[in-house]
């Protein structure tokens, strides 16, 4: 056999594999697998022949035999070029899962707050009647307490008595100090709280009962 046939015997076949391996390497990983076994078989093959043949272009030979190499690296890098996507796919796969099950434990979350909040308003319009009736009975509470507080306590007929000798020694009076309150005792006690500056009501309040003590106190002295 001529070393030109050798050649053409050697490259026939091998760029008609190597065309279909090329073709198979978007395949799945293990047919690309079986085409880098298959390349490297006819390599070997491509080497045996040229080893035995007499006659044959060791040196045609042994470029196939190179240019066969090459083809294998290729497809070995095509295939690491794959599986380096497919790793990187999985990857995002699994953070997209990630992020998918944070986003729905976020929904719950909110479900549950806005079911509190929910709760708590309907709990605080259920007790606004109750406060604002609680709060009505403590302010009429407090204004019956103001009202009561600012009453004076009744006095005794010897009490009155004493104060009407007071106004009468100050000169607001010119009756006689009988211990009965009447209108000539409310006149003079106005005129003695509109010449102390003080709120004229014309009753003996505690305020002007004070006052008319203070002023008998130091007429005495």
């Amino acid at each position: 056999m001529s070393a030109q046939n050798a050649h053409r015997f050697s490259q026939r076949p091998a760029s008609k594999f190597m065309s279909t391996a090329r073709r198979t390497v978007a395949s799945p990983f293990g047919m690309i697998d079986k085409g880098l076994l298959a390349v490297a078989a006819v390599g070997w093959g491509l080497f045996a022949y040229s080893a035995v043949s007499s006659g044959s272009d060791e040196q045609a030979v042994q470029t196939e035999i190179t240019r066969l190499h090459q083809e294998v690296q290729v497809l070995a890098a095509e295939r690491n070029k794959f599986a380096q996507e497919r790793d990187q796919a999985i990857q995002a796969n699994g953070d997209l899962q990630h992020l998918q099950g944070q986003t729905a434990a976020v929904r719950q979350e909110l479900q549950r707050l806005e079911t509190m909040r929910e709760r708590v308003s309907e709990a605080i319009d259920q007790a606004h009647p109750k406060l604002v009736t609680l709060a009505a009975r403590s302010g009429a509470g407090n204004e019956g307490t103001s009202v009561s507080s600012a009453e004076p306590a009744p006095l005794s007929k010897h009490q009155i008595r004493s104060a009407q000798e007071a106004l009468i020694d100050l000169g607001h009076a010119n009756f006689e100090a009988d211990g009965v309150f009447g209108p000539s005792t409310s006149k003079a006690v106005e005129a003695f709280e509109r010449a102390r500056g003080l709120p004229v009501t014309g009753k003996l309040g505690t305020a002007t009962l004070q006052a008319l003590r203070t002023h008998v106190a130091s007429l005495s002295q």
